[in-house]
């Protein structure tokens, strides 16, 4: 991609860039559902952003987690394709297609103009949200921003709220990332997916040894949000998580949750890690659907 802006090119070079859009449109292809992609300007630079399924079904929106990837996000909840069409655009400074600086700020609450101006390329005045993991804290940033154009979201093992200890995200998934990324290993990978979950699956072991050797990872926290930020937010959320997350557990999540929301909150516990094995996923995309209806 030839346009730059200024931040941190989130590669170790074009070769690794190269690899990582290989691998998307590799895990693309395997979903077996029918899409349209779109470059577009943002504040931020160029973004791209796929439109999946059918287009006469009402959309959603999906944005994947800090660090993660739209194709792996969407392998999550591809059943919600039987109901609904999905916009999916690649976070800027992220892995994916969008440019590959890393200039938008989760402090200034950037991410809220940047998921406006995507859904404003889309023609969407109000829609619902499917987010996960650092994408919650995004979405909150859009919240916060214009309430009125969230209709309702499900929230999984979401960012923004509450986060777990420190000491056991650094022992057990900062510390082995910054070493595989020095040196790779089998063993440090293994240690990694044992933790986050996606152990069984191949293509989350492949993204993960991608993430971590050619990938220059966002490590800065998203940040919390207050009630007094949300206070003009009203819209109905559900909250999945699970006290197995080490970044986000049920406990603090849900306790805080319903200190900073003023609108509807419906929480269910699972028993699960922080990236949800499938089974989990069938009842989290069934319940979501409930909610979405």
């Amino acid at each position: 991609m030839a346009e730059t802006k200024n931040g941190i090119f989130v590669y170790k070079n074009e070769e690794s860039m190269k690899k990582m859009h290989e691998f998307y449109d590799k895990t693309l292809a395997s979903l077996c559902v029918p899409y349209a992609e779109d470059y577009f300007d943002t504040s931020f630079g160029k973004t791209h952003s796929l439109l999946l399924g059918d287009k006469e079904k009402p959309r959603i929106c999906t944005i994947h987690g800090g660090n993660g990837i739209t194709t792996l996000n969407l392998k999550l909840f591809l059943p919600l394709l039987e109901d609904y069409s999905i916009i999916a655009p690649d976070v800027i400074g992220m892995p994916g297609k969008s440019i590959p600086y890393r200039n938008i700020s989760s402090k200034k609450d950037e991410y809220g103009l940047w998921i406006e101006e995507v859904l404003d390329h889309y023609g969407e005045d109000k829609i619902s949200f499917v987010v996960s993991s650092y994408s919650s804290a995004m979405f909150l940033s859009f919240a916060k921003r214009c309430p009125e154009k969230v209709d309702r979201a499900l929230l999984l093992n979401p960012s923004g709220i509450s986060h777990g200890s420190v000491l056991p995200m650094m022992g057990k998934m900062v510390v082995p990332f910054l070493k595989y990324y020095l040196r790779p290993s089998e063993k440090t990978l293994d240690a990694v997916t044992e933790t986050m979950g996606g152990k069984d699956d191949p293509d989350w072991k492949e993204f993960f040894d991608l993430m971590m050797s050619s990938y220059k990872m966002e490590m800065k926290p998203p940040r919390e949000y207050t009630r007094e930020e949300l206070a003009r937010f009203k819209a109905p959320l559900l909250i999945i998580a699970s006290e197995k997350d080490i970044f986000f557990p049920a406990g603090r999540v849900f306790k805080k949750a319903k200190e900073i929301f003023a609108g509807p909150i419906t929480t269910v516990e699972t028993d699960s890690k922080h990236l949800p094995s499938e089974e989990t996923m069938i009842d989290v995309c069934k319940r979501t659907k409930e909610f979405l209806m």
